[in-house]
């Protein structure tokens, strides 16, 4: 009973165009962020300081003075980055602020307003001036990273790491909040240029403990754990609907089939179909992995993105279905889907301090980097308890949605999401 059940609520499924819509919105955004990657892993050579990408750094006097060069750069154009609500915004101060703001830096750097315009604008010269550098050298940006200024002669004598952050927190008030310098940010440590050394490092964790193809994988599953988040909602909504739509509610209410055995034969249907899409893209992109390590003559898992998948993308999709099998069943309307948009919205907000770990439970881990092999076997236990907590979460959801359907179908009606009492009668309006 329960795989006929299963079966036709999979037929049901694919017939939908908002399933459709959801395959459609996969395979756009995946060639849109990882179509044009060629999966390769050149190893690093010596002699190309500035071209090895980018590490973090928390010692704290390469935290204050990379923070202060910085900020006398965006002090002397009056021009700061923030990210208040997780959208960029760019922000310039009036008056009294910027003269705050010199307060700020007077102290940290011992320095005038004109030595700090002056200093600004050297910076940013230089910046200026490796960048194009590296590109009349042809060298890919992503992987250009200036190096690190002369920071001892900037700091004024005596500035400790606690009256830093305290001058930082104040910074990042006068910007309106949201900053690359607030504390909370800048504890995590700040970008630098990487050593060949460290760069040989990384390439070699990335071969020998992610067996090349774990660290593409996660990567595939931080951008495609953004669409899995939010995506399965728009099916289980449009599932849910569709029955209320063409009055099919009774007649499924008078059926033998136990509530539970209905709802769950839905849900899995919902994320069979949800998942497959995602294990298409994986295969493909595990497909080309697997080739460009051929190429280069390394072995690569050739599991790597499936086992990730399902540990990683598997407990979002299902939290997304789950909510909207229950919402829907509450409300009989799309608001399942602006709960799951407001969820979505504040989980990337929430990431968007921390973009390399840092998991917790965030709803959207994320993990944007490649390779960091280190990082992620560190916090690895992290992740696989945020994972459990949203799958125990959806198995919660479907249970209550188990119950809001046999109330139904026993009669209860729901007005305005409350449950009502038993009825004898089940005409369709008061479902």
């Amino acid at each position: 009973m329960f795989g006929t059940l299963f079966f036709k609520e999979c037929k049901m499924t694919v017939k939908s165009l908002a399933y459709w819509a959801y395959v459609a919105c996969l395979v756009l955004f995946f060639a849109s962020q990882l179509g044009e990657s060629d999966w390769s892993l050149p190893k690093p050579l010596p002699g190309h300081e500035g071209e090895y990408g980018y590490t973090y750094s928390t010692d704290e006097a390469t935290v204050m003075g990379k923070t202060v060069i910085r900020l006398t750069g965006d002090y002397a154009q009056n021009s700061y980055a923030a990210y208040p609500l997780g959208f960029y915004k760019r922000v310039s101060l009036g008056e009294e602020e910027k003269a705050q703001m010199e307060e700020i830096l007077s102290e940290l750097t011992g320095k005038s307003r004109e030595e700090l315009e002056q200093l600004g604008y050297d910076h940013i010269n230089e910046e200026s001036a490796f960048y194009e550098r590296m590109s009349e050298e042809g060298v890919d940006m992503e992987m250009a990273v200036p190096p690190v200024p002369d920071i001892g002669a900037e700091l004024a004598e005596g500035v400790s790491f606690e009256r830093f952050l305290e001058r930082m927190d104040q910074v990042d008030d006068l910007i309106g909040g949201g900053s690359m310098y607030a504390p909370a940010r800048l504890k995590k440590g700040v970008q630098v240029p990487q050593t060949y050394e460290g760069a040989l490092a990384e390439y070699r964790d990335i071969v020998e403990r992610d067996r090349y193809s774990g660290a593409f994988a996660r990567l595939f599953c931080d951008y495609m754990g953004l669409m899995a988040a939010i995506l399965p909602v728009f099916p289980a909504v449009a599932r849910t609907l569709r029955d209320r739509r063409s009055k099919a509610s009774p007649a499924l209410y008078s059926k033998r089939s136990s509530s539970a055995c209905i709802l769950l034969a839905r849900y899995l249907a919902l994320l069979v179909l949800s998942l497959a899409p995602i294990l298409v893209l994986a295969g493909i992109a595990q497909i080309r992995c697997g080739a460009a390590a051929a190429a280069a003559g390394l072995s690569a898992d050739s599991f790597a993105f499936f086992k990730y998948v399902g540990g990683w993308i598997f407990p979002a999709a299902a939290f997304s279905a789950a909510v909207g099998l229950l919402v829907s069943e509450l409300t009989g309307s799309v608001t399942a889907v602006l709960i799951q948009g407001i969820f979505w919205f504040a989980g990337v907000f929430r990431s968007i301090d921390t973009l390399v770990g840092d998991f917790g439970l965030k709803f959207i881990p994320r993990f944007n980097a490649l390779g960091s092999t280190a990082i992620f076997e560190r916090e690895f236990l992290s992740l696989v308890g945020n994972r459990i907590f949203y799958g125990v979460l959806s198995l919660l959801f479907l249970a209550a949605a188990v119950f809001v359907y046999d109330w139904k179908r026993k009669g209860g009606g729901i007005r305005f999401g409350s449950l009502r009492g038993h009825k004898q009668s089940l005409p369709e309006e008061s479902f």
